[in-house]
């Protein structure tokens, strides 16, 4: 009886030559793994092989045993075992994780360590069938998605399951017919563990119920992973087509709209909520200017026909290159520039004029820097932006409303004044005439 087939190793992507590190807890599920992965070393279809154990600082002395016993098969196979122990339950304490967690953190951290340093491939898993089932299960009361309804995959990364293609039973009637011995985690019977608890009482009422409800559960994930691949394909087309555009991505299907916003999130970030991804997709359709908060203090801000996550404002202050002519849409309002031959001086607060020969470099639109200074028009001497606010009383929103800026600072404060350095004179050859309109999400027309 063999556990591990052709096309389970086609599954997987082994092609005969990689290191394997195998998670090796002398429990069934890796015992076998362990046992079928140095057939095929000793076959020459697999390269070197090395066995992992982990102990979590649980269970004491019946940890013991387990590493006692890990070590005697290891050196009946001749194969190399390294351990690493770890104090899971006050890791736990200390980051707040649960013990499980905890304990799948700490584990899968000591495995990418050993692979790393020992220069191996893979890392191998002895997760089966019946785990996939369970898995589904669980994600399924969880309310989640269909990412979570597919389940594990053969391979994923650097992580393979060779026996995800075999059931509980077949694992055990495999050691059985070998007559090898393993060791049983007492703490699998524990009642106060969700997966414990479906694995004992959830999963034996499926069975009653039909006894392939493992093997069923299992080929519909299969289903459901086809499907969510041909669903992520088509999110990247959408993606590549809108090119960016709030309007393309609102137009998508309700399916491939919430997809478009979980593919963007996770560019950014992988902490994020289902609430957060709703959000996200609700900013295609609202009007420019409009923010939403995300988890891990960041932010989606609606800007003319972009979509822009980040850090909170407070983080990350807003900033954007101007283009004269072209209308420049911020969350806090509108700029319109242009050049002209007069200016029309006095003017509105929301309005100024400034010699464009005099500005240095690129102009921009950003929100005030520490130690921004400037010397405000008529002045002799430059002061600090935050004191000239201070100043003039400006309120928290105006003092967060982007400036016009050179590379040399501050040139127009929109509700103020323009540096001294760019004020028109009677030499000015190029006029520019600058118009700052509050309230961005009036003009959402003129998104670009």
């Amino acid at each position: 009886m063999l556990l591990l087939k052709e096309r389970t190793l086609t599954a997987c992507r082994l092609n005969g030559r990689e290191a394997v590190v195998c998670a090796f807890s002398g429990g069934p599920d890796s015992t076998a793994l362990l046992l079928e992965l140095n057939r095929l070393r000793e076959e020459g279809s697999l390269g070197p092989l090395y066995a992992a154990h982990f102990e979590h600082g649980i269970r004491g002395p019946e940890a013991r045993a387990d590493l006692d016993f890990c070590r005697s098969l290891c050196l009946r196979l001749r194969l190399p075992l390294f351990s690493e122990s770890a104090d899971v339950p006050a890791f736990a304490q200390r980051e707040g994780l649960s013990l499980e967690t905890a304990a799948r953190q700490l584990r899968y951290a000591f495995l990418r360590r050993l692979k790393e340093a020992l220069g191996a491939d893979v890392i191998a898993l002895g997760h089966h069938r019946d785990d996939q089932a369970e898995s589904v299960l669980l994600h399924l009361v969880r309310g989640s998605g269909m990412a979570g309804l597919t389940g594990m995959s053969h391979r994923s990364g650097d992580l393979v399951r060779p026996l995800l293609d075999a059931g509980r039973s077949d694992i055990l009637a495999y050691l059985a017919q070998r007559r090898q011995p393993y060791r049983q985690d007492s703490t699998n019977f524990s009642l106060d563990h969700s997966r414990n608890r479906l694995r004992q009482e959830g999963m034996a009422v499926l069975s009653a119920i039909n006894p392939q409800a493992a093997v069923h559960i299992a080929r519909c994930a299969d289903k459901l992973r086809a499907e969510d691949r041909f669903l992520d394909d088509l999110t990247r087309e959408a993606l590549a087509q809108a090119r960016g555009s709030r309007r393309a991505l609102a137009a998508l299907p309700p399916v491939l709209k919430n997809r478009a916003a979980l593919a963007l999130l996770k560019q950014v970030t992988q902490d994020f909520t289902e609430a957060d991804v709703d959000r996200l997709a609700e900013l295609f359709s609202l009007p420019s200017g409009r923010v939403v908060p995300l988890r891990g203090n960041l932010t989606a801000r609606a800007d003319g026909d972009r979509v822009c996550i980040g850090p909170a404002e407070e983080e990350a202050p807003f900033s954007r290159a101007l283009t004269i002519g072209e209308p420049a849409i911020t969350p806090w309002g509108v700029y319109r520039t242009e050049w002209v031959k007069t200016a029309r001086i006095p003017c509105p607060a929301h309005e100024g004029y400034l010699d464009g020969d005099q500005a240095v470099g690129q102009l921009t639109l950003r929100q005030a820097r520490a130690g921004d200074r400037f010397t405000p028009l008529g002045m002799a001497g430059s002061k600090l932006l935050s004191d000239y606010y201070t100043d003039r009383k400006m309120t928290r929103s105006a003092r967060r409303t982007p400036v016009v800026a050179d590379e040399a600072g501050p040139v127009f404060i929109p509700g103020g004044t323009v540096a001294d350095r760019v004020k028109i004179q009677d030499e000015t050859k190029r006029i520019l005439h600058i118009i700052f309109e509050k309230g961005a999400e009036n003009h959402e027309e003129l998104g670009h």
